[in-house]
């Protein structure tokens, strides 16, 4: 292999394992599923708007769990990232 080939690799500063995170790996994976966890609470509460008298208690938890784990998904996907924490 010739020196030249080799001395044209970029090279960062940080390492991969410092670079790489949750939200960075999964990040596509989580959003798909807060996107179907947020579709499945608004298709569940819908059905609950437009029929109220034949509304299951049930059907309105598991629409208000599962837009809550849409919430919360999209919340640490979207949420700044500041670095490392200095533990006391």
């Amino acid at each position: 292999m010739h020196s030249e080939t080799v001395d044209h690799v970029p090279r960062h500063k940080k390492p991969l394992v410092i670079r790489a995170g949750l939200a960075r790996t999964f990040g596509s994976l989580a959003s798909f599923l807060a996107l179907l966890f947020l579709l499945l609470g608004m298709y569940l509460m819908q059905d609950a708007f437009e029929h109220p008298l034949d509304a299951q208690a049930a059907a309105v938890l598991a629409g208000a769990l599962s837009m809550t784990l849409a919430a919360i998904l999209l919340y640490y996907l979207l949420k700044p990232h500041h670095g490392k924490r200095e533990r006391a």
